[in-house]
Formats: structure tokens, sequence, C-alpha cells
């Protein structure tokens, strides 16, 4: 066992066992929410006001969901609320996060760091975990190495998570191998619509070593569409606040064509 608690799986499955003697001293939230108990919590993303549009206002009762990055676990519980059975997967401590590959002179000076905060925020999952009586499960690994025995889902979810990977349309590939219905919500950029594009956002001279695209919702909904998804919408909401400043970002939902099997309730609402 490893000491975020994870217990590895020949076929790198990681199911990690629940951390129950969090404190909140151990916790970073990266997510702004109400605990019982404590009350208010975090001090960077609130989702709260826009929180069934982020999910793309679906119908989750009874659903498998696979929720990419949970962070904090906001998005979890929320998604329990409305009757989702959650699988998460987080990125393990080694490397800890998808750098973008700026010198090592200057990412050695952050990985110390990044890790220290990272494992502050893996404790604010548990911590939230614990609380909510969580019944969702967590898997520390990688998309592309879960084992094949996880199982379908009903619904991949990918919040906020696309925009810190080096290889995007890898993991909605992945996600679309997994799950009937896709949602993807990242930060909207109305300059970039009417193609399908993505910026660079590091630069030499901005050392962004966490951020690596910004999207247009032009260039994922023409993959989804490559990959095989047909019924296809998105949304704009501005009801998102990181530190009080208000951000828009989009939603899109996609869904395969409609087979046997497809949870009905779901897609009943595509």
């Amino acid at each position: 066992m490893t000491p975020e608690g994870q217990v590895t799986h020949p076929q790198l499955q990681l199911f990690a066992t629940p951390k129950i003697d969090v404190s909140l001293a151990d916790c970073y939230f990266y997510h702004v929410m109400e605990v019982p108990g404590i009350g208010l919590v975090g001090d960077e993303w609130d989702l709260r006001q826009g929180v069934d549009s982020y999910l793309g206002n679906l119908d989750f009762f009874g659903a498998r969901v696979l929720e990419i990055g949970p962070a904090s676990g906001f998005l979890t519980v929320e998604m329990e609320r409305r009757g989702a059975n959650v699988v998460a997967v987080e990125i393990p401590d080694d490397p800890g996060w998808d750098f973008v590959p700026y010198p090592a002179s200057v990412l050695q000076p952050i990985l110390g760091p990044r890790k220290a905060t990272m494992t502050k925020i893996k404790n604010s999952f548990w911590y939230i975990h614990k609380a909510f009586s969580s019944r969702s499960t967590l898997i520390y690994g990688h998309i592309d190495q879960l084992a094949h025995d996880l199982g379908h889902f009903d619904i991949a979810l990918i919040g906020s998570v696309l925009l810190h990977c080096g290889n995007p349309l890898h993991l909605i590939s992945e996600c679309a191998k997994r799950a009937d219905i896709i949602v993807i919500s990242d930060m909207y950029y109305p300059e970039l619509e009417g193609q399908p594009i993505c910026r660079l956002r590091p630069t030499a001279e901005n050392l962004n070593w966490h951020t690596w695209w910004e999207f247009s919702t032009d260039m994922v909904m023409q993959f989804l569409a490559v990959i095989g998804f047909r019924s296809i919408r998105k949304s704009i909401n501005g009801n998102f606040f990181h530190r009080g400043r208000a951000y828009k970002l989009f939603t899109i939902v996609a869904s395969k064509r409609l087979e046997e099997g497809v949870h009905s309730s779901i897609a009943a609402h595509i």
C-alpha cells in the first residue's frame, strides 16, 4: 500500500482504500461547498449556482458514472445526490500532474510543492467522502490503464480536465470506449468559436506549466462526431466563479446512437 492509500492491481486497476482519519488541516479544498457539521469550505472554484448546467442537465438516477479528475469531490457528491453510482479516476502521485515539458530548471522547483498540494486535494476528497457518507469508489491511475473488467458506464464526465491534458483527444476517445454518453465541461473562449481549433496556452515567458490548451466548442463537437457520437448538444453558462470572479464555461453532452442497454432515462434527455 502506498502513502496515499492506493491498492495496486496487476492490471493497474487501482482501487483506493478510503482514508478515514483525514483532518481539515490535511486538506486543500479545490471546490467551494457546504460540508455537514463544518459549513463552507474552499476558496477556488464555486460551481454551486450552475451545477445542473455543468453536468449537462441530465437525469443521473440509476446511472453508472465514470468521473475523470474529481479533485475535492464536489461533483462526485452532486451526482450521487441525483442518484448516480460514481467511479472516480484521479491522477496518481507519479508523475502527479501532466506537466507542460518546460526545461528542468523551470519544473524542478515546482514538483515538490505541486505534489504537496495534490496530496491535500486528494485528502479533501476523502474528507468529503466521509462527511457525506459517499458510496463512490476512487481509482488512482490513467484512463488507458484501467482494467477491462471495470465494466461499461452510462456516462463519463470530463469536468475542467481537458485543458490540463497534453493529449486531450486521447482522453476523450478512451472515455468513449467505456461510456454511452460523454459530458465535457471546460473554459469558454468566444473568440475561438466558429472553427474546430484549440490554442496553446503556455509560452516561453508565462511558464504556464499546469495548463496546455484553450478550446473551441467546434473542435470538441467535431471530434465527438468523428468517433461515433451522433446526438451532440452544447450550452454556455456564466454562473461559475473562481475566487469570486465569474467565468463562462461550456458543457457538451454527446450520446451514441440509441442501442439496447443504453440507460433509458438518460437517453430521453438527450
